[in-house]
């Protein structure tokens, strides 16, 4: 059986990013470095269930354009993510580790569902 995983897309996750961070902040609250920002707000966003596990981000350039912020910013937010064991390591960003064979993608109209390529 094939193996499915969801994309997420840049604009959907800038949607998404943006919404989260209209949310006040406490009082007094420091700002985060952009890069921190943008890992908190990804992680938060798996932890909701909003982007749903072993998802394919997007690439760090297109994501950098959606957001308008640095490539490096993307860049070190998914190392961050890396690090902590929310991405998996490879060419494509992926959140957490793979789903196991069988596994069917959730039915989002947002989300765009196909085999992963060592399915095929």
């Amino acid at each position: 059986m094939a193996q499915w995983t969801s994309a997420v897309g840049p604009a959907q996750l800038a949607r998404q990013l943006q919404a989260q961070q209209a949310r006040p902040a406490g009082p007094g609250a420091r700002k985060p470095p952009a890069y921190r920002a943008l890992a908190d707000g990804i992680r938060l966003l798996v932890l909701e269930g909003r982007v749903p596990v072993a998802a394919r981000l997007p690439a760090e350039r297109e994501l950098a354009l959606a957001l308008a912020v640095s490539r490096t910013t993307v860049a070190a937010a998914y190392e961050a993510l890396r690090t902590e064991g929310f991405l998996s390591r490879g060419a494509a960003p992926a959140v957490g580790p793979p789903s196991p064979p069988g596994t069917r993608c959730p039915r989002a109209a947002s989300n765009r569902c196909r085999p992963s390529p060592s399915a095929r």
